[in-house]
């Protein structure tokens, strides 16, 4: 072999292991860079939206406040509470009246010219009507302006206040703001007779709220413009280019099987089930409901312990999508089962952020109905660090109440409640802690817990459940004491969803 042919080959060698591991690690960092833009741009214009929705509801405040009044309409006292909106409200640039076609008084006062009040070209559901683009011909301006309408009051918005840009320069553009209907407003009169610019090529996102939508869009970065941004380390990449490799696909693969990405692809795929452990009434022994409880099977047949993913689910802010894929299990398993007892019960747990935002109300609007099930066959469950926000959990839990829902304080006694504060949130159930029940008949020191428990249950006319009862001397005690039901290991374990449906049919026997 020539000495030329053997440089040769090692030139090709040496492009061909540079190329190969080096062309799909620069694709994959341009695409990662393409879905890093493309949250950006949803969070800003997730932004733009609420800026949106601010604007419009500042207005549509002003507008229920003077159209409330108690003033004749074009009065001293009127003219004067439309200049005090007008000048607190940040989005009002003015204030009419006009009971006809024409506007009689604004808040500078009676008008001594004619004006002509703008046609309504949206009515919204709760009775205001929009003219959007507006320009009065006598403001000598290109501006364009919202009119709000309600009761022949016209609240006025200048529409640039939508447009406003937070960043300088900006790098997003607003390419379109509309009403739910469809309906385009601009930040200039002007700007109506202006063709939209291209977007071709560009990553664009659109969000809607009650009452607006809003697209967003960003040039979309380039396979070349990646590669110029990041010409700076392709020379040392290239140059240690067996070692980075390794170090990259280790990266991917460990942010690929990172513990939050396994979760969220199990979410994802449905792998979360629904196990669930009978709740027994003690004075009678009949299974009358189950806490359904999550578990997390792994295709080796072993099984990740609810100690080690709740957390995590708690710490990425997944949690809310184990509440609803448990929520989803109960109507998938035990549907029928609901449906045709109206007596039978499952107990969901909820997670602090549950009760503290309320997020869950919607949640289980969505997914009860159409399903047959009546909101008090759905008891919700929560630990006592969900009550951290009182005021928040409070109104929570009194809708949740007033849907017919009932509601339990979860592992009670191991967190800093007392009567004082329990008897303040509408709770219907306690259930006592496991670590209680243990105690039960022992030399424990927990042992003169429990009855203090119970009696603060009685007290506040609370039903009491009993967990990880294990002993029939532990069921006996708890009987004798007013306890109304019990779960634990004394009637079974948490049991797959069609385990559950036989020993539900024996137990109700």
């Amino acid at each position: 072999m020539s000495r030329r042919l053997t440089w040769a080959l090692v030139v090709l060698a040496t492009v061909i292991g540079t190329v190969v591991p080096l062309a799909p690690t620069l694709y994959v960092s341009w695409r990662l860079a393409l879905s890093a833009q493309q949250e950006q741009l949803d969070a800003y214009a997730l932004r733009v939206l609420d800026h949106i929705d601010a604007v419009y509801a500042n207005a549509e405040s002003a507008l229920r406040t003077i159209a409330a009044t108690p003033f004749p309409p074009c009065s001293p006292q009127q003219i004067s509470a439309m200049l005090q909106i007008t000048e607190e409200a940040l989005s009002v640039v003015n204030i009419g009246y006009g009971a006809g076609d024409v506007v009689e008084c604004n808040s500078w006062g009676p008008l001594t010219y004619r004006l002509e009040r703008a046609q309504t070209q949206v009515e919204q559901p709760d009775g205001i009507g929009l003219s959007l683009n507006w320009r009065p011909t006598n403001f000598g301006t290109d501006r364009a302006l919202l009119i709000l309408r309600l009761h022949g009051y016209s609240v006025l918005v200048d529409q640039r206040q939508f447009f406003n840009a937070w960043e300088t320069p900006n790098p997003y553009t607003i390419s379109g703001v509309r009403t739910r209907g469809g309906l385009p407003i601009y930040a200039s009169y002007r700007d109506q007779d202006r063709p939209a610019p291209p977007e071709v090529g560009d990553a664009s996102v659109e969000k809607v709220s009650r009452n607006w939508a809003v697209t967003v869009r960003q040039p979309r970065i380039t396979f070349q413009d990646h590669l110029q941004a990041n010409r700076a380390v392709l020379l040392p990449l290239s140059a240690a280019i067996a070692l980075l490799s390794a170090a990259s696909g280790l990266l991917v693969l460990r942010q690929q099987r990172s513990p939050r990405g396994e979760l969220a692809r199990a979410l994802k795929n449905g792998e979360l089930v629904a196990h669930y452990q009978p709740i027994i009434e003690l004075a009678t022994g009949r299974c009358i409901g189950a806490e359904a409880l999550v578990r997390w099977p792994r295709a080796d047949g072993s099984q990740t312990p609810p100690d080690m993913f709740i957390p995590l689910a708690e710490e990425t802010g997944l949690i809310g999508r184990v509440t609803d894929r448990m929520l989803a299990a109960v109507v998938e398993d035990l549907g029928d089962l609901l449906r045709n007892d109206p007596h039978a019960h499952v107990s969901i747990n909820l997670s602090a952020a549950d009760i503290t935002t309320g997020r869950i109300l919607p949640v289980l609007e969505r997914v009860l109905d159409g399903s047959g099930i009546q909101p008090r066959q759905i008891w919700l469950e929560a630990t006592e660090r969900s009550f951290i926000d009182v005021d928040g959990a409070r109104t929570t839990l009194l809708e949740l109440r007033r849907r017919g829902h009932r509601t339990a304080i979860d592992d009670f006694g191991t967190g800093y409640s007392g009567l004082n504060y329990v008897q303040n949130l509408p709770i219907d159930l306690l259930k006592i802690d496991r670590s209680f029940i243990t105690a039960i008949n022992t030399e424990a020191p927990t042992r003169d817990v429990t009855p203090y428990i119970i009696a603060m249950g009685h007290e506040l006319k609370l039903q009491i459940i009993a967990e990880g009862v294990e002993t029939e001397n532990q069921a006996e005690y708890l009987r004798a004491q007013g306890v109304s039901f019990a779960q634990g290991w004394l009637y079974s374990k948490a049991l797959p969803a069609a385990a559950f449906i036989v020993f539900w049919a024996a137990r109700r026997r």
